[in-house]
């Protein structure tokens, strides 16, 4: 940023953006249009909605930069992210209707045992997974979690008369491994 000096002498930051002509947006009039007629409800939209919509967007993404590049300056970096836009959104509240199109990144292990308990409670028509919680908050043991993940995901099939584990497909699939299992 630019610095300016005042007639007391003060040192004032000058703003790094870009001045632009009066009535005039960053983001293209024509794609913000093409956007809102996405929606089957609008049938028109008027210039000046257009314009104020534009202008909302653009306060609305440098707010939320402005949040994340404070996360990243904290960390003594310049460059923002997919973590620091993450963090943003879990940290402030106003950001709360973004957390299912920018979660928090996990490892691969927990997505898929978290994925696993949904299914099983879909299955089981259970709405709440305190059930599946230990005493320490922590779910199933790791050994069991860890043989399943061993097992592609969709492949895994509870048989009910010895409660194994089998990884083959469904039987109308051809050339699937399953006539090398024992028919019951």
């Amino acid at each position: 940023m630019a610095k300016k000096s005042t007639a007391g002498g003060r040192v004032e930051k000058a703003s790094s953006a870009p001045k632009r002509a009066l009535g005039t947006t960053a983001l293209p009039a024509a794609r913000i249009k093409r956007i809102i007629k996405e929606d089957k409800d609008v049938n028109m939209v008027s210039n000046d909605a257009v314009f104020l919509i534009s202008l909302a967007t653009e306060l609305f993404l440098e707010s939320f930069m402005s949040k994340a590049y404070g996360l990243a300056k904290m960390e003594k970096r310049k460059t923002v992210f997919y973590k620091d836009l993450a963090t943003a959104v879990s940290q402030h509240d106003m950001l709360d209707f973004l957390q299912d199109v920018v979660p928090k990144t996990m490892p691969l292990a927990d997505a898929i045992e978290r994925q696993r308990k949904a299914k099983e409670q879909e299955e089981n028509g259970v709405l709440d997974d305190s059930a599946d919680q230990g005493a320490n908050g922590q779910g199933d043991s790791d050994d069991e979690s860890s043989s399943r993940l061993e097992t592609p995901a969709g492949e895994e099939e509870e048989d009910d008369d010895n409660n194994s584990l089998t990884g083959s497909a469904p039987d109308d699939l051809s050339g699937s491994g399953a006539e090398d299992m024992e028919e019951d």
